[in-house]
C-alpha cells in the first residue's frame, strides 16, 4: 500500500485539500450510519416488523447517552486543531494524552449509566409492551461497546486534525464489512435475532477502536500518543470540556426533546416506529453524504486557519465546504423523496411502515439542506471558540420550542404530520439564529482580531 500523506490543512490550493480530506471521512460517515441501517435491514428481512421496530424504539434514548460523549471528542478536535495552528508543540502533546484518558473514562460511564437505566427509559418513552423486552435487550447490548465507540471517535479525531482523514475510512470499512458478515451469520444461527444484530454491532466497533488507538500508539506528528512521556493535564481537560461540553449539552438537548416525540410516536403503532426507524436510517445515510463530514472539514480549516491567522483561507473554507454541503443536500434530498417507496422497502415490508416513513421523509428528508447548513455552521462557531452559543441556541431552538410544540401545537391536531413539522419547523429557528450569530462573529470578532487564543 502506498504511503499515505497527511492533508495540508494551512497551506495548498484549498478546494484540492478539502475535497481530499472531506471524502474519506465522508465514507466514514456513510459506513458507520450504515452500521444501524444494516441492522434494521436484516431484521426487516429475516425477522418481522416487531424486531424492527424493538431497534426503532431505541433510536431517542441510544443518541441522549452517546451524544454527550462524543461531542466532548469534538471538543478534544477543536482544540487540538487550534493548537497545531499556533505552533504550541508541548500543550498538544499533553492534550493529545488527556483526550485519550478522557475517553476511557467516557465510555465507562455511559456503559454503566445504560446498563442501570435503560428499563426505565423504554418506560419513560411508552415503549409499546410487545417490543417492551427486545428493546431493552438492544440496549444493553450496545451500551456494552460504549467504551469502544467513546476509543473510536476521540481516536479518529485526533487522526482527522492531525491531516488524516484516510485511515479512519480503512478501519471503519474493516469494521463494516465485520458488522455485515457477523449480522447475516448470527441471524442465522441465533433465535433472538434482536441479539444477533446488537452483538454484530458491537463487535465491529471494537475493531474499529483497536485499529484506531494502535494506530495513535505508532502514528508521527503532534498528534500521537505518548504513554511513558505524557501525563494527564487538568488545563488541557478544561479546554476540552470547556469546548466539547457544550457540543455535547447541545446534542443532548436533541435528545432530550425527542425524548417526548419518542413517546408520541410510540402511540401511533408498531407500523409508525418500523416505518420512523426505516427513515432514520435514510436519514443518517444523507447526513452523513452531505452534513457531517463537510462539518468536521470546515471545523478543522477553520480551526487550524484561525490558529495560524489566515484570515483569506478560513473565508474560502467557510464559502467552499457551504456550497458544497448545502448542494449535495439539495440534490440527494430530492432525489431521495421521489423514491421513497422503493427506498423505504428495503427496510421495511409492511405498506403502512412505509406510508408512515413517507411522510417523515416529506418533512426531514426534502428540506434536509436546513440541516445541512446549521452543521456547517455550528462547527465554524465551534472552531471560532463559542460552543456555548450552540448549546444556548439549541435550548431555545430544540428543547424549549420543541417542548412548547408537544404541548401546545400536537395536541390540537395530533397526527403523524404535525408531529414531524415539529423537526422542521425547530431546524428553521435554528439555521436563523446560527445566520444572526456567524455574521456578528465573523465581522464583530474575527475580522477585527478578537479571537481568543487556545495555548
Amino acid at each position: 500500500m502506498a504511503r499515505i500523506k497527511n492533508v495540508d490543512v494551512l497551506g495548498g490550493k484549498l478546494l484540492p485539500s478539502i475535497l481530499q480530506f472531506t471524502i474519506p471521512l465522508l465514507f466514514v460517515s456513510l459506513i458507520q450510519s450504515l452500521f444501524n441501517a444494516v441492522d434494521i435491514m436484516v431484521l426487516g428481512q429475516m425477522a418481522n416488523t416487531d424486531a424492527v421496530a424493538a431497534v426503532g424504539a431505541t433510536t431517542s434514548i441510544v443518541h441522549l447517552l452517546t451524544t454527550v460523549s462524543i461531542g466532548i471528542s469534538i471538543g478534544s478536535k477543536i482544540v487540538l486543531a487550534r493548537l497545531i495552528g499556533e505552533g504550541v508543540r508541548e500543550k498538544t502533546e499533553q492534550t493529545v494524552y488527556t483526550t485519550i484518558i478522557t475517553a476511557f473514562l467516557l465510555g465507562g460511564i455511559t456503559l454503566i449509566v445504560g446498563l442501570i437505566f435503560s428499563p426505565a427509559f423504554l418506560r419513560i418513552t411508552n415503549c409499546p409492551a410487545e417490543i417492551f423486552d427486545g428493546a431493552l435487550l438492544y440496549m444493553r447490548l450496545y451500551f456494552a461497546a460504549a467504551p469502544a465507540i467513546m476509543i473510536y471517535n476521540f481516536g479518529s479525531n485526533l487522526l482527522q486534525v492531525s491531516g488524516d482523514s484516510q485511515r479512519p475510512l480503512y478501519y471503519m470499512i474493516a469494521s463494516g464489512l465485520l458488522n455485515v458478515i457477523l449480522n447475516f451469520i448470527l441471524c442465522l444461527v441465533m433465535p433472538q435475532k434482536v441479539a444477533a444484530v446488537a452483538i454484530a454491532t458491537a463487535v465491529s466497533q471494537l475493531l474499529g477502536a483497536v485499529l484506531v488507538f494502535r494506530r495513535v500508539l505508532v502514528m508521527e506528528g503532534d498528534c500521537r500518543l505518548k504513554l511513558r512521556a505524557s501525563n494527564w493535564n487538568w488545563r488541557a481537560f478544561y479546554k476540552i470540556m470547556a469546548n466539547g461540553l457544550p457540543i455535547g449539552l447541545s446534542n443532548s438537548l436533541y435528545s432530550l426533546a425527542n425524548l417526548q416525540i419518542q413517546s408520541a410516536l410510540n402511540s401511533f403503532g408498531s407500523a409508525a416506529i418500523a416505518g420512523n426507524a426505516a427513515t432514520v436510517n435514510v436519514e443518517g445515510i444523507i447526513g452523513a453524504i452531505a452534513a457531517g463530514p463537510w462539518g468536521s472539514t470546515v471545523g478543522v480549516f477553520v480551526g487550524q486557519n484561525v490558529g495560524a491567522d489566515n484570515k483569506k483561507r478560513v473565508k474560502h473554507s467557510i464559502l467552499l465546504c457551504t456550497s458544497l454541503s448545502v448542494g449535495l443536500a439539495v440534490f440527494i434530498g430530492v432525489f431521495t423523496t421521489v423514491l421513497s417507496a422503493p427506498l423505504l422497502s428495503l427496510f421495511v415490508d409492511s405498506s403502512d411502515a412505509v406510508r408512515y416513513g413517507q411522510i417523515r421523509m416529506l418533512y426531514i428528508i426534502l428540506p434536509y439542506f436546513i440541516a445541512a447548513l446549521n452543521t456547517i455552521l455550528s462547527n465554524v462557531i465551534q472552531a471560532f471558540g463559542y460552543s456555548i452559543f450552540c448549546t444556548v441556541n439549541s435550548i431555545f431552538s430544540v428543547f424549549v420550542f420543541r417542548m412548547i410544540w408537544m404541548r401546545n401545537i400536537y395536541p390540537l391536531c395530533p397526527t403523524f404530520h404535525v408531529l414531524m413539522q415539529c423537526f422542521l419547523v425547530s431546524w428553521t429557528l435554528i439555521a436563523i439564529l446560527n445566520l444572526i450569530f456567524f455574521f456578528s462573529l465573523y465581522y464583530g470578532r474575527f475580522k477585527k482580531n478578537k479571537i481568543k487564543k487556545m495555548g
